[in-house]
């Protein structure tokens, strides 16, 4: 499944966790100041494109992991994808720098802003990136002191990238009680961070257009000479990573590296992170494209239209201060770390058994996507098994199986059934085949390898229960199920009448014998509920898993093709007003406007 894809990647199975849920970091990101609110209040109209919500950060969040900090202005679309930041195009040009200088693991990127702005940065974005009333600064103060704190045995180096990040690492320095001048940060007073802290700025790479690349290729050797100076006077104060080395500058070269599956969280499709760009925002910031190559690029796309969602989403549940745009600031520990390492080999077709090759099989998927949302729910020792088919494209961006409308009433069905966290969700294909015949994704299923892959998983998930759902997963069900585990099937799902097309499967889960989390009446009426913050990986938002299906696949001239998909958000989320400013945001803005 990979053919070539993963190179300068790692294995497609390393993955990160998201943060260590016994330090701050989940209660820092959780605490993000209303940027929208903020902006709206001193501006009178969004300053931040807020739709598709903050990324934190990418790298190292474990105790002295960290040599070198990166820093950056904010993220873009990719990154909104990711859910993680420098993913995109400026995420492969600073990979490439950090290989040359041979920091190939211990590192961490940090933004001035965690939502990407509109335009450029001026106006008043370097008041509230910079001024000490600013709750944005406050916030991005707090989270860099904590990155200092953390990784005070090892942090060797803080590289700025661009204007709004120099002044950023200036800010920081004076908070520290330091002088420094953002054009000049290796001159700075950056002791004050720590004692073998040292600072440098570089020009954003994304200025590299026409006569601007030799000034880019020529600040980066600046800076990398600069490195090489310093690690010659101070032999112990940056070794390369184990199995790196480090380059001179004269070699450096203007490229772009694939950023490694470590830095994403389990189940996030291959085309991220492969060192450019791959998505467009579309629809007034209400929707994402994503492209996987292949072709069709300069063809017109067209998507079905999406389910009206103009009041918010009777299924939508958040918490106290949740926004629906941001992962939950209430229960910011909720979230999916993802699968042990034997499992996520396994999940991934490296453990000894392989996927087959879908392409040759004749499946569509474009192979680009990879496969790694196959999963969603607890695969260690469940009550219940639910072996199923696809339902939907919502997989692909949310990582994590039957996320979509029809994954939606499955929780539902589930709580009806007794289990709210007892369960776990395995899809019978880990890559896209709704647009695939029955004929040629039966083929699939039934392949030895596929058979062979499901028969172990379901051995390893030990499940008292399995509930088939869909035609090609009571085949393998029955087929390949443990002995002396219970199988049910489940009709396929009828959106006009969901609680009459399961009612069998109800009542046949209402006779077995199996641990629940709670109440269990087996009596589903049909609804559908959002998919619980721990089934999902750190940094989705709360709309994400909500409000039926969000994602489409594209057609050209009138045929779907595999290589383009689209996220779009609820248009209750569209229509919201911005949150209100709390008291102590409003003093702030106040001071900002100078009242």
């Amino acid at each position: 499944m990979t053919n070539g894809l993963t190179a300068g990647r790692g294995e497609p199975w390393e993955y990160d966790p998201g943060p260590p849920r016994n330090r701050s970091w989940p209660r820092l990101f959780a605490e993000t100041p209303n940027y929208r609110g903020i902006a709206h209040a001193i501006e009178g109209r969004d300053e931040f494109r807020w739709h598709h919500g903050p990324m934190f950060y990418r790298g190292r969040l474990w105790d002295n992991q960290v040599k070198v900090l990166i820093v950056g202005q904010e993220g873009a679309q990719d990154e909104s994808l990711s859910h993680r930041s420098f993913t995109g195009g400026t995420g492969g040009r600073m990979q490439h720098f950090l290989n040359h200088i041979g920091v190939t693991h211990s590192y961490l990127f940090l933004n001035t802003f965690v939502y990407p702005i509109f335009g450029q940065y001026d106006g008043i974005l370097p008041t509230v990136a910079q001024s000490e009333h600013s709750p944005i600064a406050q916030h991005r103060n707090e989270i860099f002191d904590y990155a200092l704190t953390r990784n005070d045995a090892s942090l060797r180096l803080i590289v700025a990238v661009g204007r709004a990040a120099k002044e950023s690492i200036v800010t920081l320095v004076k908070l520290h009680g330091g002088h420094a001048a953002a054009e000049s940060l290796h001159e700075a007073d950056f002791h004050v961070l720590g004692a073998n802290v040292r600072t440098i700025g570089v020009v954003h790479p994304g200025s590299a257009r026409g006569a601007g690349l030799a000034k880019v290729i020529k600040d980066f050797k600046r800076v990398i000479n600069k490195i090489n100076a310093w690690a010659t006077d101070d032999p112990d104060w940056l070794d390369p990573d184990p199995g790196a080395t480090r380059s001179p500058a004269s070699s450096y070269e203007y490229e772009k590296d694939p950023i490694p599956f470590r830095d994403f969280a389990f189940g996030t499709n291959w085309r991220l992170g492969r060192g450019s760009t791959s998505g467009t925002r579309r629809d007034s910031q209400r929707s994402i494209e994503l492209y996987g190559g292949g072709g069709g690029s300069g063809d017109k796309r067209t998507y079905s239209q999406w389910a009206a969602s103009t009041v918010q989403d009777p299924g939508y549940s958040d918490g106290p201060g949740d926004l629906p745009y941001e992962p939950p600031k209430d229960q910011y520990r909720e979230f999916d770390r993802g699968p042990d390492p034997s499992m996520a080999r396994l999940l991934l077709g490296g453990s000894g058994l392989p996927w087959p090759d879908f392409e040759a099989l004749g499946l569509k998927a474009n192979r680009a996507f990879g496969g790694g949302a196959i999963y969603r729910g607890r695969l260690e020792d469940p009550s219940v098994l639910v072996l199923a088919d696809q339902q939907s494209q919502d997989d692909l961006f949310t990582m994590r199986a039957l996320t979509g409308n029809v994954g939606q009433h499955l929780q539902a069905f589930l709580r009806a059934a007794g289990l709210t966290e007892s369960y776990c969700i395995l899809r019978t294909l880990p890559v896209d085949s709704l647009e695939d015949t029955t004929a040629t994704v039966a083929a699939v299923v039934d392949d030895p390898d596929t058979r062979a892959l499901l028969r172990e998983a379901m051995r390893r998930i030990d499940a008292r229960v399995i509930v088939a759902m869909g035609a090609h997963a009571q085949r393998v069900a029955a087929a390949e199920a443990p002995a002396g585990t219970q199988v049910i099937n489940m009709a396929d799902f009828n959106a006009a009448n969901p609680g009459g097309a399961w009612a069998g499967a109800m009542t046949a889960l209402g006779n077995a014998t199996y641990a629940k989390d709670g109440p269990a009446g087996f009596n589903y009426a049909g609804d559908r509920e959002q998919i619980p913050r721990y089934d999902l990986p750190f940094g989705m938002l709360r709309w994400q898993g909500t409000s039926g299906d969000r994602a489409k696949q594209a057609k050209i001239k009138g045929k779907f093709t595999p290589n383009f998909y689209k996220l779009r958000m609820p248009e209750w989320v569209d229509n919201l007003d911005p949150a209100p400013l709390t008291a102590s945001e409003q003093q702030a803005v106040n001071k900002l406007l100078g009242n």
